[in-house]
């Protein structure tokens, strides 16, 4: 996070607004990785393209992007295309910080029980994800593993949410970072 702070205000938007424009193809978030693990010269198109030309405008993008933009993409791959499309239309909405506090409200609690747990969520972390911005959330929640009811704020915690929701955790605090630049 504080190495993302460090970034400019340029490099976090097209690093935000183009990861976005990439959330629908895995593929293209594959190559920018591979790009820059083997700090490959060579140019890509499109969203990936514009992301490596601003990022190698400057000379110290080798040890200043690479790392925190590769950790970015290692949380955004582990989650499932539907999950993908559905943080797409969370920037979109602009909703990431509250999903980010829902998702640390149910992490924090429960991430050191190996055992089913009930939960129940917390309506004034509900209450600011209302109509589509909920339905959008509880799919996020529900694809890490989480059985969630619409206008129910119960449910269990389940050990196999534990990866998939740090990683969904992970990828809404960069992303939120990003979208206040």
């Amino acid at each position: 996070m504080d190495v993302l702070a460090q970034f400019s205000k340029v490099v976090q938007d097209v690093l935000f607004y183009n990861i976005l424009d990439m959330l629908e193809n895995r593929e293209a978030l594959y190559r920018l990785m591979a790009m820059l693990e083997l700090e490959s010269s060579e140019s890509l198109d499109g969203p990936a393209g514009r992301i490596l030309n601003e990022i190698r405008k400057d000379s110290r993008w080798e040890w200043v992007y690479k790392d925190t933009i590769l950790y970015l993409l290692q949380a955004i791959l582990v989650l499932s295309d539907t999950q993908l499309d559905l943080l797409a239309q969370s920037m979109k909405k602009r909703i990431l910080l509250h999903q980010q506090e829902l998702v640390r409200s149910i992490l924090e609690p429960n991430f050191k029980y190996p055992w089913f747990l009930p939960f129940t969520l917390k309506p004034e972390l509900l209450s600011p994800l209302q109509g589509e911005g909920l339905v959008i959330t509880y799919g996020l929640l529900e694809e890490c593993g989480l059985k969630m009811e619409m206008n129910n704020p119960k449910s269990t915690w389940d050990l196999e949410a534990k990866v998939p929701l740090s990683a969904l955790y992970g990828t809404l605090l960069l992303l939120q970072q990003l979208a206040e630049a």
